[in-house]
């Protein structure tokens, strides 16, 4: 019998399973085993949000974490008037927010001020006329630095100056121990992309040397993070000769910062498909491959899907001095709405974006964004003021207390289509997480799978739950949990 947990949000956390071997499957191929199991308990701060406007009603699903990008808190809105001259206002009002509901706060650096930029226009912003994606002119000049480094001789003022000032701004106490509001810093926003960065790797390099020895001279307690990556595109060329492609633009990078040994926290990526923009449906991310080609194209011969990237991302690290550093996942989803319009798919991809990627052991995850559901050009949007939250958004909410305090037992595997995951809770609670990938888009197309003996009810991306009778539950695009029992609620 169906119950409604009525996600806004008096949910019951569902429990996650462990493999049983009497579960077997009645659609079989080839099996696809997902690498890095990881044995911690999800925490609440590995489902994160991007949120665009500051009086938009906060978000009614639980989440752990918020990042700051899109929402007009970037070097260019805090010193854009002019060197040292400061307006952290809009800054101030998001982290009271987060503070407020309890959320901690990632901050990327990007969009340098006109004042500040060596190139002084360039294909930055939104008209691509805008010098926001220059390096520093300063950035190789020693010189007296001013405001909160006045007296000190160095390079790159500019910069060293608004990242000193940021953590004088948002932390208290006495360095290298200080308490900050901003418990993450990510390099640069997107530097492989010619509209975020028009710097070289070694420029890149030296940049994110200066934010790791600024914020852990402050703070040893916060992490810092490579810059933001999009895993998106591979083989392109950047106009400055440097590529596109996310896999050499880490490696190259990472052979650049070799010198400063100062290596960041952890690797910052965006793991969208290749193309946002002109695939229609948008790619789910088991099946990213044929999405990835050079120039944007799309076929066949560029089989790169969301396990494959962060399994070479990992790879690059090991090689390139970050061996074992996590992944966090900054910014991603189906990318704009008009790509992938079908309300019940979207839901399907959120779902299976978001379980895939802690089954691969990926440290945090952050959804781009929560608004503008209801336009056709918004991104990832699982809300807006007229319907409110929609069901991709619900489905946000359910991943969220099927995964925060689970284990993975096993990682997300395939046999043939059929994709399961196995997790665990303290008590002898179990889980799988199930679903077919064969017709992602078809809601209507359904499959049998035999869930074995141990599993008594599962529950859905709208938080029903129902008992299973005999043995067999119905499969298709969107992922359900089978469970033993209830477990625990999850705490927000």
């Amino acid at each position: 019998m169906k119950k409604n947990s009525n996600l806004r949000l008096a949910l019951v956390l569902p429990c996650v399973i462990v493999l049983s071997l009497t579960a077997s499957m009645m659609i079989s191929s080839g099996v696809t085993v997902a690498a890095s199991t990881p044995t911690a308990p999800i925490a609440p701060t590995f489902f994160g949000f991007h949120i665009n406007r500051l009086n938009t009603p906060w978000p009614e699903v639980p989440f752990g974490s918020l990042r700051m990008l899109g929402n007009l808190t970037t070097w260019i809105h805090e010193e854009g008037e002019g060197r040292n001259r400061y307006d952290w206002r809009n800054l101030d009002g998001w982290l009271g927010r987060a503070r407020e509901h309890g959320v901690d706060v990632m901050y990327t650096f990007v969009n340098t001020p006109e004042w500040a930029a060596a190139v002084p226009r360039g294909r930055c912003g939104p008209r691509r006329d805008s010098p926001d994606c220059s390096y520093p002119k300063d950035l190789n000049t020693t010189a007296q630095c001013q405001g909160p480094l006045a007296g000190i001789t160095t390079t790159n003022c500019m910069f060293k100056e608004y990242v000193t000032s940021l953590m004088n701004h948002v932390c208290t106490g006495t360095a290298p121990h200080k308490k900050c509001q901003i418990t993450a810093y990510s390099c640069w926003n997107e530097p492989n992309l010619d509209g975020f960065w028009n710097g070289t790797y070694a420029q890149a390099a030296k940049m994110c040397s200066d934010v790791v020895k600024i914020v852990k001279e402050q703070c040893q307690d916060c992490t810092t993070l490579t810059p933001d990556i999009s895993a998106a595109t591979s083989g392109d060329t950047k106009e400055n000769g440097d590529s596109r492609s996310y896999d050499e633009w880490l490696r190259q990078f990472l052979a650049a910062y070799k010198s400063y040994g100062n290596y960041p926290d952890g690797i910052a990526f965006h793991p969208y498909a290749a193309r946002t923009f002109g695939i229609n449906p948008i790619p789910f991310p088991e099946t990213f491959a044929g999405s990835g080609c050079p120039h944007e194209g799309r076929s066949p011969a560029c089989p790169d899907t969301l396990l494959g990237k962060i399994a070479t991302i990992r790879s690059i690290a090991e090689q390139g001095g970050m061996a074992g550093k996590p992944l966090w996942s900054t910014e991603g989803g189906w990318g704009t709405n008009g790509e992938l319009s079908d309300p019940d798919a979207q839901a399907a991809y959120v779902a299976r974006y978001y379980i895939l990627q802690a089954s691969a052991g990926v440290a945090r995850v952050y959804w781009y964004m929560w608004e503008y559901a209801g336009n056709p050009r918004g991104w990832g949007g699982m809300w807006d003021p007229s319907s409110g939250i929609n069901k991709a958004g619900i489905a946000y909410g359910q991943v969220y207390y099927w995964l925060v305090g689970a284990s993975f037992t096993k990682p997300c595997s395939a046999d043939g289509t059929v994709w399961t995951c196995d997790l665990s809770r303290p008590g002898g609670y179990q889980g799988r997480i199930v679903w077919d990938s064969a017709r992602s888009y078809d809601m209507r197309a359904m499959a049998k799978y035999s869930a074995g003996t141990q599993f008594t009810q599962y529950r859905d991306l709208n938080g029903y739950k129902t008992n299973i009778s005999g043995g067999t539950v119905q499969i298709g695009s969107k992922p359900i949990l089978l469970q033993n029992s209830d477990p625990a609620k999850a705490k927000k």
